[in-house]
């Protein structure tokens, strides 16, 4: 790259020309056009990118990925709603993309987050889920084999609860000839007997477990705050 120095050129800077001083304007040579754009398409060439005749933007893509500020298939939590100004990121909805279109996030993710129609793949489906490390051989997932998709990144997981015991009060007694029946008093204090039980659990020789006064809803799940999942398709 030169600074221009072309006849007209004053201080390395171009000038409009001024005829009563005279002053010639700046001659824009064929060798500093060909500097310019050289550095601009070999920039824009290193980030990966294949120029494109009419998108101006491609300049500030390659900047972006080649200062580290981002690479193409990063996934980020985005606190609202709304997608960056930018127009690099893609909400991770599940959506099914045209390869043509999406050429460099297809080359990083390809099918792994699903199937799709031909020509096209699936971006990542994170709405509503929380992520969870790839287990990759560790053993703390383990179910990871039972995983959609198996033991893979892209992989899916139904919420569960973990097998436990909740031992109860109460006797394990005889009535009218019958073993392996629990009574326990209700919340109320009710009456505790053989035959008018205010709650009752059925057993077997290994003993009895149940979950009780425990905050109810319709998921197991922990305290979270919502956020918007996104990945970077440029």
């Amino acid at each position: 790259m030169h600074r221009i120095d072309g006849p007209g050129a004053v201080n390395s800077l171009f000038t409009e020309g001024d005829p009563t001083v005279p002053q010639m304007a700046t001659v824009v040579s064929a060798a500093w056009l060909n500097d310019v754009q050289e550095n601009l398409t070999r920039t824009i060439e290193a980030a990966g990118i294949a120029p494109v005749k009419g998108d101006y933007d491609q300049l500030r893509q390659a900047i972006n990925l080649l200062s580290g500020a981002s690479e193409v298939g990063e996934i980020r939590v985005w606190p609202h709603e709304t997608l960056p100004a930018s127009g690099d990121w893609l909400e991770c909805d599940g959506s099914s993309l045209p390869i043509v279109d999406y050429t460099a996030l297809y080359a990083v993710i390809g099918t792994t987050w699903g199937t799709a129609p031909t020509s096209y793949f699936r971006l990542p489906d994170l709405r509503g889920l929380a992520l969870r490390g790839w287990d990759h051989g560790r053993g703390l997932d383990p179910d990871a084999a039972l995983r959609t998709g198996g033991d893979h990144v892209g992989s899916t997981q139904a919420d569960a609860v973990k097998k436990h015991n909740h031992p109860l009060g109460g006797t394990v007694g005889t009535a009218a000839g019958q073993t392996g029946v629990v009574d326990v008093q209700a919340w109320d204090n009710g009456p505790y007997n053989y035959y008018s039980k205010d709650f009752q659990v059925t057993s077997d020789k290994n003993g009895a477990s149940a979950l009780a006064n425990v905050p109810a809803a319709s998921e197991t799940r922990m305290k979270n705050a919502n956020v918007m999942f996104i990945i970077r398709w440029r």
